[in-house]
């Protein structure tokens, strides 16, 4: 079933650094974004934007999941971290020495965790339970301090652009990698070992998708990116990729403001006539059923987007018709 969602190798584009946005969200878990939706079910976007569309994840259920981490305790808010951030990079540039990485980055951590009274202990340092990092990350609420936060995440030069102080890139590290010497991950291999999903997913959009991200993140602090482009964007994209495909052939998505073609999909969303009754009758296609038809995967997946009720027994009727409804909402644009 993975390998029916992420087809191909995809393109290489990187979710984690895309133009000049970092997404922190990995090393700051307590981030939010996604911990609720609207009455309708609109996840939260870019800009404030209600995105309508129904997720699709046999592993995880309908649930949007950027990583394991993310939504798992409160967020503390950008001005909070930036505060943090500026801190760490003081403390950082007074202690480190990139001659002595080894020797001196554990000193920089047992300063700040000090400054920042920082009291939370993964439990994954030791044994077995090493090589799994969800086992480190606690599912009860925790308190000030008790955050499983990684202190590396910092301003790494004087633009205050968020990073990792200890990686071998930035301006901090003198070019080193640290980041297996001293961090929260550093039991695992640090980043290396973080599994995000919106950033597995993020390389199998299309050319035209990816377009679409660009225009939506235009503009995003990197606490924005963290928070929305960096999980119910991407979702959203793949929900939708094969009519962003069909519409950059039409010469339409490039002039359409990201705003305008969120309206586009909600309209289509809401008006689709092929939408699945409720209660749900017999005869009726599952999305597992669906997955299982011979048309192409990006269109699959955008019937179970638009929770389309196909009948099995009137697949082809109704998909023509389906196709030919979306034509005519197309040419109206």
């Amino acid at each position: 079933m993975e390998a029916l969602l992420r087809p191909g190798a995809g393109t290489g584009a990187n979710l984690c650094l895309r133009g000049t946005l970092s997404c922190v969200r990995c090393c700051l878990p307590h981030i939010g974004g996604d911990s609720w939706r609207a009455a309708d079910g609109a996840w939260p976007g870019p800009g404030g934007l209600l995105l309508k569309f129904a997720n699709f994840n046999p592993r995880r259920g309908p649930r949007i999941e950027a990583s394991g981490y993310e939504d798992a305790f409160a967020d503390v808010g950008r001005g909070e971290m930036e505060r943090r951030f500026a801190r760490r990079r003081r403390l950082f540039l007074e202690i480190y020495d990139p001659e002595r990485p080894r020797e001196s980055l554990p000193r920089y951590m047992e300063a700040v965790a000090g400054a920042e009274g920082y009291r939370y202990r993964h439990g994954a340092n030791s044994g077995p339970a090493s090589l799994h990092v969800g086992g480190s990350v606690p599912s009860g609420p925790r308190g000030q301090g008790e955050l499983p936060e990684c202190q590396l995440l910092g301003f790494i030069d004087a633009g205050e652009r968020p990073g990792c102080l200890a990686h071998p890139l930035a301006p901090t590290s003198g070019g080193h990698d640290g980041r297996d010497l001293a961090g929260f991950f550093h039991h695992t291999g640090c980043c290396n070992s973080v599994a995000c999903e919106a950033a597995r997913e993020f390389p199998h959009l299309s050319p035209a998708a990816l377009g679409v991200f660009d225009r939506a993140v235009e503009g995003l602090s990197w606490y924005e990116y963290s928070r929305h482009a960096t999980s119910v964007l991407v979702y959203y994209l793949r929900a939708f990729d094969h009519l962003l495909v069909r519409m950059d052939e039409a010469a339409v998505l490039g002039r359409l403001p990201f705003r305008e073609l969120v309206s586009f999909t909600n309209a289509l969303y809401d008006e689709w006539p092929l939408k699945t009754p409720v209660p749900r009758g017999t005869g009726f296609m599952s999305a597992l059923d669906l997955l299982r038809t011979p048309i192409p995967l990006p269109e699959r997946i955008l019937h179970i987007a638009l929770r389309t009720g196909f009948r099995a027994d009137t697949f082809g009727e109704q998909l023509e018709k389906g196709r030919e409804w979306i034509v005519r909402r197309m040419e109206r644009l």
